[in-house]
Parts: structure tokens; sequence; C-alpha cells
């Protein structure tokens, strides 16, 4: 009687673990699904020079969730991309990067792309730097170096 009543316990243990394995999986599921990638597209209003970008890049440090750029020298504009979880970016963020680097703010276009058909990077796409140190002087120098 006790060979089957262990046998027992160990039947109901494994059916508990393949039960809780089972709703997890659900639920990451669910939450990858609902999960998506912003995209901004921010019109630079005559920010046509290398250098003009980079004067944006320096300050679009400051959102510490941006994981990627990509910048168009033709149509100047620039791309940005954060990843799931963050918070909403707004217009006016961008827009007050934009005046900051001392530039006339354009339209910001903001887009929710869905894990799935998001491709992280390509041609272009710029990954972006958040040095971690308590000194300013060190973060600045491996910002910009």
């Amino acid at each position: 009687m006790t060979v089957c009543t262990g046998s027992l316990y160990r039947v109901l243990a494994l059916l508990l673990l393949l039960s809780v394995s089972c709703v997890a999986d659900s639920q990451t599921s669910k939450s990858s699904q609902d999960a998506s990638w912003q995209r901004v597209t921010a019109h630079l209003n005559g920010v046509f020079s290398p250098r003009g970008f980079f004067n944006i890049l320096v300050r679009l440090y400051s959102l510490p969730t941006l994981e990627s750029a990509q910048f168009n020298l033709r149509q100047s504009s620039i791309i940005l991309d954060f990843p799931p979880g963050t918070p909403p970016i707004t217009s006016d963020q961008i827009q007050r990067i934009e005046k900051d680097a001392g530039y006339r703010p354009g339209q910001v276009e903001i887009q929710q792309i869905p894990v799935r058909s998001f491709a992280e990077s390509g041609p272009g796409w710029t990954k972006i730097k958040h040095p971690q140190s308590k000194y300013a002087v060190i973060r600045w120098l491996k910002q910009n170096f």
C-alpha cells in the first residue's frame, strides 16, 4: 500500500509541475505578443551634415532606454528604436532634444511595431552606448570617444 501511495504522490507532483510550466509558458507568450517596440521618426528641419546629427545624438543619450538610431542625411530625419517595456516616448521629448541641440524641431511620428515583425538592426543603424560610471568626466569620454 505504501508503494502505491508513494507513486501516486509522484504522479501528482509531476502533474502539478507540468501544469505550472504550461501556465507560465502561456503567460510569457501572451506578454511577448502584447509587447511592441516604439519606433520614433523625427524630421529635422535643415540638418544635412554628419556634425548636426552628432550634436543631436549626444543629446539623445539623455534617453536611457534608446536602443538604436538611424540617420538619413538626404531626408534630414532620424529614426529611433525603443525596446518593449519602455515608458511611452512623446513627440515633445524629441522636439525638446532637437531644440536643445540648436535646431528647429520638425514633425515627429511614433509607431508601435510588434516584436515578431521587428528587425533589430540593419545597414546604417547605430547602436547607442549608455556608459555607466559615477564620474561625469568618464561618462562624457566614453560617449564621445
